[in-house]
């Protein structure tokens, strides 16, 4: 089990979720992402949310609706600015599923590098 110290954190006032390669996609595991992202929501100076994914595997249906409760609860505590990081067409599929949720704004980019450029703008 991957540390979610280390996967989901606080940086000024955006929430990063750094998704390693290897890391497990179970319900478990995304249970503990979407508890320690609501968490971190809370913080009243946190209204953006970066997702990182780093890992080779494609996403599943289980991925997108934790990315859709995550967005829900991330609404709750005033996060509509979504910033997707990630090569290729897993982007593109999660920005689809995220999307459906009304009142998020979704922003690709291909590097983390460019993601917090885009918040500080």
């Amino acid at each position: 089990m991957v540390d979610l110290t280390d996967v989901l954190y606080v940086d000024g006032n955006v929430l990063i979720a750094e998704f390693p390669e290897g890391m497990e996609m179970t319900d478990e595991t995304f249970a503990k992402v979407n508890e320690r992202f609501e968490e971190l929501a809370s913080q009243p100076a946190v209204d953006t949310h970066i997702s990182n994914l780093q890992m080779e595997a494609s996403l599943n249906d289980d991925v997108f609706t934790r990315a859709q409760e995550a967005a829900e609860a991330g609404k709750q505590f005033g996060i509509t600015d979504w910033i997707i990081v990630s090569g290729g067409i897993k982007k593109m599929a999660l920005k689809s599923k995220v999307g459906e949720i009304s009142g998020v704004d979704i922003s690709l980019v291909d590097t983390k590098a460019e993601a917090m450029e885009l918040v500080t703008a």
